[in-house]
């Protein structure tokens, strides 16, 4: 379902013209259900990889250009010349305050190879010890996903909701229109079949997850195997 055809379903729902639903007051309402959606689904479709570099004597990394829109980190890896790869664990900043309370030294006491990360606002991330050389560093974080409701698309403009859950898109989209129509009967009914298809779309989206240790980016400890021959 593309944009127009949402728009056009909406109208046909209600039976209301577009002299009261307009394309503008019909935004706010599949913005305001997008953003639903985003909050009460943990998708594979959110999640985005990007790769940036540490500045050799400053903990702090900017995480505010990644493609998608950056809404949160969920994993960072760091990555040296040689090809070594370690995991960050993550740390709450006042963790990170005790830890290393030297942010931007050159003093070797508080530089060296990260081994914490933390979030230190919106849009940047905090390493600990501060970085004493311009490490890599990979970050799985999840994105603001496209959004239908800002207008700024075609009339066929599609999103992964669109394409994959239509039926939650517009049902909720329905919902917050027959509110604003004050009509609170049909605003019920549409909420219960968003409500439901919306718990369809989010087991349909668990399923697709293992339930082992490597979910979620969870930092596990390398295990060493026993030779049975005692070598």
């Amino acid at each position: 379902m593309n944009y127009s055809e949402l728009l056009d379903n909406v109208r046909n729902y209600t039976e209301v013209t577009s002299d009261v639903l307009s394309n503008s007051v019909i935004n706010v309402f599949i913005t305001n259900i997008e953003n639903k959606i985003d909050r009460a689904i943990d998708g594979d479709y959110q999640r985005r990889f990007a790769t940036s570099t540490f500045t050799a004597n400053n903990a702090f990394l900017d995480v505010s250009g990644p493609e998608g829109g950056f809404r949160f980190a969920r994993a960072l890896q760091l990555v040296e010349t040689d090809g070594t790869r370690t995991w960050l664990e993550q740390k709450d900043t006042t963790f990170m305050d005790e830890y290393s309370p030297e942010r931007s030294t050159t003093d070797t006491n508080f530089t060296g190879k990260p081994k914490y990360w933390g979030n230190w606002d919106a849009t940047t991330l905090i390493v600990a010890p501060t970085p004493n050389l311009a490490y890599t560093v990979e970050m799985w974080y999840q994105e603001t996903p496209e959004r239908l409701g800002n207008g700024s698309g075609s009339t066929s403009t599609t999103t992964f909701i669109s394409n994959n859950a239509p039926e939650v898109l517009l049902y909720g989209t329905l919902a917050e229109t027959f509110s604003y129509l004050k009509n609170a009967q049909d605003m019920q009914i549409y909420e219960q079949k968003f409500q439901g298809a919306l718990s369809e779309f989010a087991q349909e989206q668990m399923g697709r997850k293992r339930r082992d240790e490597y979910v979620d980016g969870v930092l596990r400890l390398p295990l060493r195997s026993v030779d049975p021959g005692g070598k």
